[in-house]
């Protein structure tokens, strides 16, 4: 082994497990053309994993079997490498609710940076879909933030008794504090639904 591969793969071998990565981590090592050759080669020799194009991790091993990153923790490593703020919205965010069970495969995030979709190796894909409300990133707690989505992707026709109980044992852990400000930022409809949930 010699070259561009080499030096990528001691770069790698320095990181802790688990870490995702991308080719511009290694554009001091080589050009475009030679990292892609490198990286595809330590893919072929199951050192690291493809998770998207352009997209790599050293796995994590556990009792002897190779551990890939969650579809959030992807979601969140492309949003930290390209300086955007996202937030879980639609079926992923129901779903950390406990308001769906079912198996997520379009991850949908807002974004305050540029729409983007991502097809991952599993089949599943990352949807980053661009606000420009940008307040929305102002929640100081998940929770409120998880159902002021969650209520506005539904919309209040889809909101039955059994959606409605669950969101009202989810407010009741949320700190006053919180909720008082958390309350000012959704839409106007949205926050007459919180309200309602939190007085009764």
């Amino acid at each position: 082994m010699f070259g561009t591969e080499k030096f990528v793969r001691d770069r790698i071998l320095t990181w802790n497990r688990g870490k995702i990565f991308f080719i511009q981590d290694f554009i001091d090592l080589g050009s475009q053309g030679s990292l892609r050759i490198a990286l595809c080669n330590l893919v072929s020799d199951k050192l690291i994993y493809r998770l998207a194009r352009g997209i790599y991790c050293l796995p994590r091993i556990l009792n002897g079997q190779i551990v890939l990153p969650s579809d959030e923790s992807i979601a969140y490593a492309l949003a930290y490498k390209e300086k955007v703020r996202i937030m879980p919205y639609g079926d992923i965010a129901a779903y950390r609710l406990g308001l769906s069970g079912m198996k997520i495969s379009s991850n949908i995030y807002l974004s305050d940076g540029p729409p983007r979709r991502i097809k991952l190796y599993n089949g599943h894909q990352i949807v980053f879909n661009h606000t420009s409300e940008v307040k929305i990133f102002g929640f100081r707690n998940e929770t409120m933030m998880l159902m002021s989505n969650t209520i506005r992707y539904l919309g209040q026709e889809q909101l039955g008794k059994y959606q409605m109980n669950i969101l009202r044992q989810k407010i009741r852990k949320v700190p006053e504090t919180d909720f008082s400000v958390d309350i000012e930022i959704p839409p106007v409809w949205v926050q007459e639904i919180l309200l309602e949930l939190w007085h009764k």
